[in-house]
């Protein structure tokens, strides 16, 4: 009964064009503001320091394509969830609920559906910006990046999966579902540390993202990105790659200690496992 209703979602997901559409709008303006204006603030910013070369450049397009496969990951599997608006508008939900299926099953059904159609399209995301940055010259990531992205990318499907279905569990209609996707997708610019660097933030918006989960998959993925980049466009300058790192978010830090990156793991697992349990009691007092 679950892989019927697991399929069913894919299969209403992928017939909706404007749903899917509507999913990546958000990354589409991204890249839009990337390539007018982001770029050429960053590397400007960086010159001033340091000779520009085109490893900058590169640098800076890892820099953008670790926030911009974060916001993939978490658009898309909100997309995903309209599915159960939909069912719960037209009254489908509750048809399943005189079925066979269980509360659970059907709740974990969206789940997997959001997961299975938001890990696809973020990986199709993540081979597109790997081309992407090679055809500017940059390096493609060793095997061991590799499967470090690619862990983090399935890591951040499941994050943004439990953060969506918590949301839609309070929206009630597709109106509603559809103006919560547009105010997420354009917050998530900001709370993933994009559009404004860290630095010109006051204390309480860096606070804000700080304890925005997805972005920590953000610092995560810069962290595997970058790497390289920083020690080539930085050498013999650590004092401005420690400031840079800071200013533009690829490290966290709070309360005057960097971030680790186990310790960001820890949170996004801890949000996932809270959420989860979160949802699953909501969804049980929701369809009684």
């Amino acid at each position: 009964m679950l892989l019927s209703l697991v399929a069913r979602n894919n299969k209403v997901f992928l017939r909706n064009k404007m749903l899917v559409f509507f999913s990546l709008l958000s990354v589409l303006i991204l890249v839009g503001l990337y390539a007018i204006f982001l770029q050429k603030l960053q590397v400007d910013s960086i010159a001033q320091h340091v000779p520009v070369t085109p490893e900058i450049e590169v640098m800076v397009s890892e820099w953008m394509v670790a926030g911009l496969l974060s916001i993939i990951a978490m658009t898309t599997t909100l997309g995903v969830f309209g599915i159960y608006i939909k069912d719960l508008e037209t009254k489908t939900t509750a048809d399943f609920l005189v079925t066979a299926a269980s509360r659970f099953k059907i709740q974990l059904s969206y789940v997997i559906s959001s997961f299975m159609i938001g890990f696809a399209i973020t990986f199709i995301g993540f081979i597109s910006c790997e081309i992407f940055i090679i055809s500017i010259g940059g390096e493609m990531l060793s095997p061991v990046a590799m499967f470090k992205s690619v862990s983090v990318l399935i890591l951040a499907v499941l994050l943004s999966s439990m953060i969506n279905l918590f949301i839609v569990l309070f929206i009630q209609t597709e109106t509603a579902f559809s103006t919560v996707n547009t105010i997420i997708g354009t917050l998530l610019g900001f709370l993933c540390g994009i559009y404004v660097p860290m630095a010109v933030l006051p204390t309480p918006a860096q606070s804000v993202i700080h304890l925005f989960p997805v972005s920590h998959i953000t610092v995560l993925l810069r962290d595997v990105f970058m790497a390289n980049s920083i020690e080539t466009v930085f050498a013999g300058n650590d004092e401005f790659a420690d400031t840079y790192k800071l200013d533009y978010g690829v490290v966290y830090e709070i309360g005057g200690s960097v971030v680790s990156s186990t310790m960001s793991l820890l949170f996004i697992m801890g949000t996932i496992i809270v959420l989860g349990t979160l949802s699953a009691f909501v969804f049980r007092r929701k369809h009684k």
